[in-house]
């Protein structure tokens, strides 16, 4: 347990001096809502004004963010720095280690979407729905590990932090216009509604709004969870086979 502390700790001191994670993590996102409000404030969606429904969105978006690009970029760049490889030299268990790295990085979720909330909340009078506080934690942290999942998956699979990089935008950016996160789901071709049903994105989408907003869902709680178990478990076993200490060659 000491180990896990100390490493833990560590880790979430890395993350506090990089400038990047704090930007794109904390800041960003209120960026985000300040510029929706601007450009969509007389938008309605599915009965509710824009800023209501975007919230949530914004929410899943950051949380996809921090895991595809932030979480891949982290380690990756631990990777190519050596650190790593010192962390391999140590008696610190590879199991103590990514339990260290996921608890700093839910903890962060967990952080960024209350700023989020409580921003929507207090700039954009957001009335959020009392009763789904409880199932809104659940979906954020279980968010939470399927991204994270996801861009260790990345990190792995990725030789160096540069395609990581370019990787976890590109599913990060394509999910973000399709799966209805701050655009409405129903201005797609069918096509891509067909397509977009199945991403982790969708299924993250539509629980936060269902747990924040009260909003229906187009299917059970227990199908958009499934999809994102499922990515989870796909995701981590990647992470695990390809794990590396050292960048590839």
């Amino acid at each position: 347990m000491k180990r896990f502390l100390i490493l833990t700790q560590s880790l979430f001191l890395s993350y506090l001096r990089d400038g990047q994670v704090l930007f794109w993590n904390l800041a960003f996102p209120i960026f985000l809502l300040l510029i929706y409000r601007v450009a969509f404030s007389s938008m309605n969606v599915r009965g509710y004004d824009y800023m209501t429904w975007v919230a949530p969105g914004v929410v899943a978006l950051n949380i996809l963010s921090f895991g595809l690009i932030g979480s891949a970029a982290f380690m990756s760049g631990l990777r190519e720095q050596g650190a790593l490889r010192r962390l391999q030299a140590t008696p610190v268990p590879t199991l103590v280690l990514f339990a260290a790295f996921v608890a700093v990085n839910l903890a962060l979720c967990l952080a960024q979407s209350a700023l989020v909330i409580g921003f929507s909340a207090l700039a954009f009078g957001v009335s959020f729905s009392a009763s789904g506080w409880p199932s809104a934690l659940v979906v954020i942290v279980l968010a939470g590990v399927t991204a994270v999942a996801v861009g260790q998956s990345i990190s792995s699979l990725a030789p160096r932090l540069g395609v990581a990089l370019a990787i976890g935008q590109l599913l990060y950016f394509v999910q973000m216009f399709t799966a209805g996160l701050v655009l409405p789901f129903d201005i797609m071709p069918a096509w891509v509604q067909d397509a977009a049903r199945f991403t982790p994105a969708y299924a993250i989408g539509e629980l936060t709004r269902w747990s924040l907003l009260g909003q229906a869902l187009d299917a059970s709680p227990a199908l958009h969870v499934l999809v994102m178990l499922a990515y989870t478990a796909v995701a981590a076993a990647l992470a695990v086979r390809f794990f590396r200490w050292q960048p590839a060659p």
